[in-house]
């Protein structure tokens, strides 16, 4: 498989109130080829209402000798947990959320936690306060209580339970 990226133009940042924060693009086409059972190429723009950067296109292409382009077919494709990986190497480097915590090492422990989840959902995590937890070397299941003190600090926004907010 091998996975390209291309960023449009624009950045946007990516942060709590006052810092820290992350600078990505505002646009990226992610193009998969040699991949079974087609290549795909996804293009995701950035949306303020739902902090991440959403796909918005998504064109798939049979192989030469390959089985036609189907629902079934798309459906077998890992397409948002092979995104999310490619988001994530591209943007973090090769030192992952580690190095991102050891850029901010001096900065204060909660607004680094609410920059990991807000750049988590941006990048298409699923699990961004999973991420947090992950990032410190803790058990994913103490990312909610993190979260929910970076929230009751004003570093990220209110929120429905169960439902990631980045913007």
């Amino acid at each position: 498989m091998r996975i390209d990226i291309t960023p449009g133009r624009g950045r946007i940042s990516v942060g709590p109130p006052g810092g820290p924060t992350a600078t990505i693009p505002a646009s990226v086409t992610v193009t998969i080829t040699d991949t079974l059972p087609y290549d795909v190429e996804a293009r995701l723009e950035w949306s303020p209402t739902v902090g991440k950067l959403a796909v918005r296109r998504v064109c798939c292409t049979a192989l030469p000798g390959g089985d036609d382009v189907s629902p079934a077919g798309i459906a077998r494709i890992a397409l948002r947990d092979t995104i999310q990986a490619a988001l994530e190497t591209e943007y973090l480097g090769g030192t992952g959320w580690a190095g991102l915590l050891e850029k901010h090492s001096g900065r204060d422990a909660l607004a680094v936690d609410a920059l990991i989840y807000l750049l988590a959902v941006a990048l298409q995590s699923p699990k961004p306060t999973a991420t947090v937890a992950i990032a410190r070397g803790l058990s994913p299941a103490s990312g909610p209580k993190r979260i929910l003190a970076a929230r009751k600090a004003g570093l990220l926004p209110e929120t429905e339970p169960g439902k990631a907010a980045g913007a």
